[in-house]
């Protein structure tokens, strides 16, 4: 298997959908999965950078246009930042009204 992210990360993202067939180098998790994600790439003091939406449509993902994305403040430590931006990833995804939502996270590497 390629690294896509980094041998950390990987492991982590994987257990979604691989977004292959659109072209991305990525993984779409479905709503709880995606929440566990999150709360173990901030554990490991992993920032997100923001996410993209995709609903399933047979067995592929078809994307939505619905993205979420967080900057880091200029004087901002990374510890902080990678609270915030998870903060709002899990905001973000738990706000979601597509039940069956798929969601990317894009891991700041």
């Amino acid at each position: 298997m390629n690294i896509i992210w980094s041998e950390q990360i990987d492991p982590i993202l994987s257990k979604g959908i691989p977004l292959d067939n659109l072209g991305v180098r990525n993984w779409a998790l479905g709503r709880e999965d995606a929440l566990n994600a999150i709360c173990e790439l901030e554990a490991f003091g992993i920032a997100i950078l923001g996410g993209d939406v995709y609903k399933l449509v047979g067995e592929k993902a078809e994307q939505t246009y619905d993205s979420w994305y967080c900057d880091q403040g200029p004087d901002e430590s990374d510890y902080i930042f990678s609270k915030r931006s998870s903060d709002k990833a899990k905001s973000y995804i738990f706000s979601y009204l597509m039940p069956k939502g798929l969601f990317a996270i894009v891991p700041k590497i």
